[in-house]
């Protein structure tokens, strides 16, 4: 028997409205004002004001001393050079995949694997790749002899290669899969399959069509995560630390050195580095949006060009190419992780090993047994606190657009962007200070905030198109029936959400296992986890217990990113719409 209608007052629509209303605020407060503090905390030691160290004068020695340091001006040169080469190549591959392999079997299997890709973590990746292209790496051994005629690894190395192309090809091979799930995500905004069949049907190939109707709308769209990777590239300090240059290394690598050297007064200089970062990355944004302005400009400008084709319609096959790179990159980084964990005894040019062990296994796991707990539970808990406040961002964003018809979202909202945009490395020591001022540094809700402040954003990037796109009739209908906004979102909305969710989710956890300097700076190095293990000894230690932590950093998300597949298909298993879904 049905049961019968309930009154729509249980909970009046009111009141979740101001409920929901609260959310933006304490999102976006949460989050940007520890980073305006945290700035601050930085520029005054910049500006030799740091009274804990007994300097508090004003004056710009910290500056003199950056500037005179031998090792800084080619460790800024890099890290310009590192990160622009590597932006500019992402949106290069992202726009010729999109353009030249558009409804190919290649490009669709490349977007079922992306939100697996997005889930390795970067040291790992980081880590396997070295593993797979150094001298004495798995790529020369399957060659050699035969190939190539070395008997011994030869005398050159494309990892931390003074130039930092190794750490410029790793950082686009690794935020490729990130920038094309945005545009992907920024794409079902703008009605691509009509755009092109008109713009067919005026004589242009595929190829120039893209070109020339979508990508100038595509561009804007996507400003956000290409300053997201750009300003990635400027500040990284694992990746940097694991295939960038030791002799100068790169300004972050740099500047966290001084933050942690014994010679506490090296922090001053440190703050002025970190500043000069913040500058850098400031600038660079600038010229970014300036260079995007220029493209659509001359886009524009060869619209009227006339021409209908271009040579570079024929280079499809090489696109495809690089879809199945990408996944063939990480599919080798695993794969080379895994054979050095069990290798005992393996030497050059072997392609596998001579002899197999599990003792590197115990050994790994001894050691990391209380660190990959503390990172499960700081890592599920941010996705946790996270998930909760982005959906509750975008449903007050839904419940206004619901009542005014012409609501275009919060204008604030970018905010949240902040802690991807701003240099962890220019705030986070400032945050320290402000914590150690306030005796809360080494506190594990201090961590998990630290860790929410780059979870927070990644979540809102990648739920915000599945959460707008719901069709709200749903949720009208369901309301009716059970007459409570609140029932409705808990037994019909976010049911039907739950795989989108449930990614989201899991990309959350591995942004948080991801979390180097937040850990080391906010946890005041009481806390260790599988990431900040795993980098220490990236660099000196051996490699196959090296192969080990990464492996393990690797199969954290990897667990969470499976369990975000089962449980949407046992929970929607009767339901064959919801499997299509």
């Amino acid at each position: 028997m049905a049961e019968p209608l309930r009154p729509m007052t249980a909970v009046p629509p009111s009141r979740l409205r101001k409920v929901l209303a609260w959310f933006p605020v304490l999102t976006a407060a949460v989050f940007v004002l520890p980073v305006v503090v945290g700035l601050l905390g930085t520029w005054l030691p910049a500006f030799g004001y740091l009274p804990v160290l007994g300097a508090r004068d004003i004056d710009l020695s910290a500056w003199a001393y950056l500037i005179q340091h031998p090792s800084a001006p080619k460790a800024l040169l890099l890290s310009v050079w590192t990160a622009w080469a590597s932006t500019i190549l992402c949106l290069l591959i992202t726009l010729l995949i999109l353009s030249l392999t558009w409804e190919s079997r290649s490009l669709r299997g490349l977007r079922r694997s992306l939100s697996a890709l997005l889930a390795v973590p970067h040291a790992a990746f980081a880590i396997g790749i070295a593993a797979l292209i150094a001298p004495s790496g798995w790529l020369l051994k399957l060659i050699s002899p035969s190939l190539t005629g070395f008997d011994l690894p030869p005398n050159f190395s494309l990892v931390k290669d003074p130039w930092g192309i190794s750490l410029m090809l790793v950082l686009t091979l690794k935020e490729v899969p990130f920038v094309l799930f945005m545009a992907l995500a920024a794409l079902n905004q703008l009605q691509v399959d009509r755009s092109l069949r008109m713009a067919r049907s005026l004589g242009y190939s595929a190829f120039l069509a893209w070109w020339r109707v979508i990508i100038p709308q595509l561009l804007p769209v996507i400003r956000l995560p290409m300053f997201a990777v750009l300003a990635y590239g400027l500040s990284v300090v694992d990746m940097a630390m694991i295939m960038g240059p030791n002799a100068p290394p790169t300004l972050a690598v740099l500047v966290h050195r001084w933050f942690n050297s014994p010679d506490i007064l090296l922090r001053l200089p440190g703050s002025a580095g970190a500043t000069l970062l913040l500058l850098i990355t400031v600038v660079s944004l600038g010229l970014w949006w300036l260079v995007e302005k220029g493209l659509a400009r001359v886009l524009k400008w060869r619209l009227t060009g006339g021409r209908r084709s271009s040579i570079w319609q024929h280079f499809t096959w090489p696109a495809m190419g690089l879809n199945w790179l990408l996944i063939a990159a990480a599919v080798g980084s695993f794969l080379v992780l895994l054979v050095w964990s069990f290798a005992f005894r393996w030497s050059f040019p072997d392609a596998l090993p001579e002899q197999y062990s599990t003792r590197f296994w115990l050994r790994g796991w001894n050691q990391l047994i209380q660190p990959l707990w503390l990172t499960l539970y700081t890592g599920l808990a941010a996705a946790l606190i996270g998930l909760v406040l982005v959906v509750g961002c975008l449903e007050h964003e839904v419940t206004l657009r619901r009542t005014k018809p012409h609501y275009s979202g919060p204008k604030t909202l970018w905010l949240i962007y902040v802690p991807l945009i701003v240099p962890q490395i220019a705030f986070l020591f400032g945050v320290q200070m402000v914590l150690v001022w306030l005796s809360l540094e080494g506190r594990w809700l201090t961590l998990l905030w630290s860790h929410l402040m780059f979870v927070v954003p990644y979540i809102f990037l990648s739920l915000s198109g599945p959460y707008r796109s719901f069709d709200d009739r749903y949720l009208r209908q369901a309301t009716l029936l059970r007459g409570s906004e609140w029932c409705a979102l808990w037994q019909v909305k976010w049911p039907m959400l739950l795989r989108p969710l449930l990614y989201v989710s899991a990309l959350a956890f591995a942004v948080s296992l991801a979390q180097y300097l937040p850990t080391l700076y906010v946890g005041a190095g009481r806390f260790a986890t599988v990431t900040t293990e795993t980098v220490n000894i990236a660099s000196g230690g051996d490699r196959r217990i090296v192969a080990v932590y990464a492996l393990f950093q690797w199969l954290a998300p990897m667990l969470i990113y499976s369990l975000a597949l089962i449980i949407p298909a046992w929970r929607f298993r009767h339901r064959r719409a919801m499997q299509l879904e």
